[in-house]
């Protein structure tokens, strides 16, 4: 581990406060660029009964990679347990990747990273007795307490606010959501008829100070339903998808700033079930534009890949989409939607069952995540018609993709025969 009070550590906290975080290079036109193979990010030491399972979960715009290591250690009587240590990354010219343990606050045994500033603060939430929302400091070394006992960031915007979401004492599944800023104050998201239908509120992304989605949650067990609420300075919008059991999960990208975002799954009406893939502009009301809908049998099904747990990064800066279409037979190939709400959809190759795009970025560029004959994943980049492909290192396969940057830095979690996570990067053109 790279210690945080090193000369290396320094170069690289004045390099993320300069804003310039990250690898450089000369870009290479698409249709000449060889294969480009993924480099693993350096983890916690495993061992003897000590395995190491590190998931990431965010990437800045300036190249910081958050994310959290789980520590399994089993003792000569068989039995294991497990402790959650917060982890960020970065990028350093002639130095490589550095990693560094986030700290964790007095009586706290165990913290998660669920997100990241846009300068790379690292947010999540930390346990001991009790489990509290915490964000840590611009160079690591410190954490503020967020929020009280059951409470966790969730989100986080671009400077912030954090969106902490709390459970109520006297019941797990309920809770409420907030916005806190850096110096404390809390704006509660709830008091609209959008927001106060279900019996929990929680954070999906903040698209800064004046700007959240949220998801409302009600019904039980497989009842359950979780609805998105688009919320603007107090005001909200809720949009006809439906998160269930019986109907799967709704999928969402992060909102942006300006309350722009693309949403698909499945609406309940007339008592028959359609899908459709709809870009939202404008914030609160808004406009919708309908990119797809599949009302009977036999349609074209357009929508975006989630993966669960973590948020959609298919809406690029420029307004680029990155999703899938599903011909009559079920077929599902990668599918881009530009700016103007042209739709592309790309052929499968050789080998492929099935592709979707599963993050974009802006310049028309998609990462395109496709399921091979042999039962492997196999990633890509899609830019101008020419597909390059993104070759992981031996013994690994895509286990799920986090984001895509504007700078072309693309992280992704992989899985290796034993089942343990572990990140990697690919430095690509911007």
């Amino acid at each position: 581990m790279v210690d945080i009070g090193s000369p290396a550590w320094r170069v690289a906290a004045a390099v993320l406060l300069a804003g310039a975080l990250g690898a450089t290079g000369a870009a290479v036109p698409a249709a000449a660029a060889p294969a480009v193979r993924g480099e693993l990010l350096p983890v916690p030491a495993g061992g003897p009964g000590r395995q190491i399972s590190v998931t990431a979960v965010d990437v800045s715009p300036f190249g910081v990679v958050a994310g959290t290591a789980q520590v399994t250690i089993t003792g000569p009587d068989g039995v294991s347990t497990f402790t959650d240590l917060p982890q960020r990354w970065g990028k350093i010219p002639r130095a490589g990747w550095l990693r560094q343990q986030l700290p964790l606050p007095a009586g706290a045994t165990s913290g998660r990273v669920n997100g990241l500033t846009d300068l790379g603060e690292a947010a999540g939430s930390v346990s001991g007795d009790g489990t509290r929302a915490v964000r840590w400091s611009l160079d690591g070394r410190s954490a503020t307490l967020l929020g009280e006992d059951r409470s966790s960031v969730d989100a986080v915007g671009p400077a912030g606010p954090w969106g902490v979401n709390t459970s109520t004492a006297e019941s797990p599944i309920a809770g409420e959501a907030d916005l806190v800023t850096r110096a404390g104050a809390r704006t509660p998201l709830r008091g609209t008829p959008e927001l106060g239908t279900g019996y929990r509120r929680s954070v999906g992304s903040v698209g800064g100070p004046e700007t959240a989605l949220v998801w409302v949650t009600d019904g039980v067990g497989r009842g359950a339903t979780a609805r998105p609420v688009l919320w603007r300075s107090g005001a909200t919008v809720r949009f006809p998808v439906v998160s269930s059991f019986l109907l799967g999960n709704t999928c969402v990208t992060r909102v942006h700033a300006d309350g722009s975002l693309v949403y698909s799954g499945f609406i309940l009406g007339g008592g028959t079930p359609s899908y459709t893939l709809v870009r939202h502009t404008g914030g609160v009301p808004g406009t919708d534009v309908t990119l797809s809908l599949a009302a009977v049998p036999g349609q074209p099904v357009g929508g975006l890949s989630c993966t669960p747990g973590l948020t959609s990064n298919s809406l690029a800066s420029d307004g680029g989409i990155a999703g899938f279409l599903s011909n009559a037979a079920g077929t599902r190939s990668a599918a881009y939607w530009n700016a103007a709400d042209e739709q592309t959809v790309i052929p499968l190759q050789a080998g492929e069952q099935s592709a979707a795009g599963v993050a974009a970025a802006g310049g028309g560029r998609m990462v395109i995540l496709a399921q091979q004959d042999d039962g492997t994943s196999r990633l890509s980049l899609w830019r101008d018609g020419v597909r390059t492909r993104l070759s992981t290192p031996s013994g690994w396969d895509v286990a799920s993709v986090v984001e895509l940057t504007d700078a072309g830095l693309l992280v992704a979690n992989l899985r290796n025969t034993e089942g343990l996570i572990r990140p990697a990067a690919w430095q690509l053109a911007g």
